[in-house]
């Protein structure tokens, strides 16, 4: 392909380089369509899809030459050019290219992003949110979303996923110190009583279909199970969990995410988990 022998949206009349009428408008659109959100690839294939020559008899527009156009400077009027775009437009689309960049190169599959449960601010309980920022020296803050609150707090991914994997392998190694009520014996309903007669005098008098009887301990079994306290059942569960998990030398987002339902931040950067049982635990 033959390069053009002067920047796209310029053209020589008499010698003198002056603006080209029609890609000039081009490249105008171009940079609003930019600013407006529009991809560099989006861009590309609309001007492909309407037949823009980039010059005389040739199309093949893409992301690199459209970016090469975004940051040339001499559409400011440098080096003897005609300016096309403003220098506040100039700024604008270099700031929207940085944090284009920056947002392209965070990784939504490390450990962070696995952390799907609330994060509560200590003060008022509301959900805060994650902040990250290159320029400082703490690259994550976290701010109550509670305008009235205001509560911000600096602690990096990196301190919170350690503070989260200790608090789990305290409970890998000491599992007894999930909280829960202890399953007691429970006086029989009606219900169970007369099922518990059938099911006796069934097996008594030894005349009995077996699959009737297999169906009346069942639902035995079913209104045994529905009378015991939900926080009993989550603790054993709880329990089994770590008690089946190794000790960790990383931060697994399956063990927490089967454990935890909230995370509760402190003033002081400490954290403290609130399990599926609503129990707190902070870090000993």
């Amino acid at each position: 392909m033959k390069n053009r022998n002067i920047p796209f949206g310029y053209q020589y009349q008499n010698g003198v380089v002056t603006l080209h009428p029609i890609e000039e408008q081009v490249l105008r659109q171009i940079a609003r369509d930019y600013l407006a959100g529009q991809s560099l690839l989006k861009i590309a294939e609309g001007l492909n899809a309407n037949q823009v020559e980039y010059q005389p008899g040739i199309i093949g527009w893409n992301k690199a030459r459209i970016m090469r156009l975004l940051e040339d400077k001499r559409y400011l009027g440098d080096g003897g050019y005609p300016a096309i775009i403003d220098a506040d437009t100039f700024a604008s689309i270099q700031i929207k290219k940085y944090n284009r960049n920056k947002l392209k190169n965070i990784d939504r599959q490390s450990d962070i992003f696995q952390i799907t449960v609330p994060v509560l601010c200590p003060d008022c309980g509301t959900e805060m949110h994650r902040r990250h920022d290159s320029r400082c020296k703490c690259t994550e803050r976290w701010f109550c979303r509670n305008k009235d609150c205001k509560t911000l707090i600096k602690l990096s991914d990196h301190d919170l996923l350690s503070q989260i994997t200790a608090i789990l392998n305290q409970l890998v190694v000491h599992p007894e110190r999930i909280k829960g009520d202890k399953l007691q014996e429970l006086a029989p309903t009606t219900e169970q009583r007369r099922l518990d007669n059938e099911i006796g005098r069934m097996i008594d008098t030894k005349v009995h279909e077996k699959e009737t009887l297999q169906k009346k301990m069942l639902e035995m079994v079913s209104l045994k199970y529905k009378l015991i306290p939900s926080t009993v059942g989550t603790a054993y569960r709880l329990k089994a969990d770590f008690e089946q998990s190794g000790p960790l030398s990383v931060f697994s987002a399956e063990l927490f995410g089967n454990t935890v339902n909230a995370i509760y931040l402190n003033r002081d950067s400490t954290i403290e988990l609130k399990l599926l049982n609503g129990q707190r635990i902070g870090k000993e």
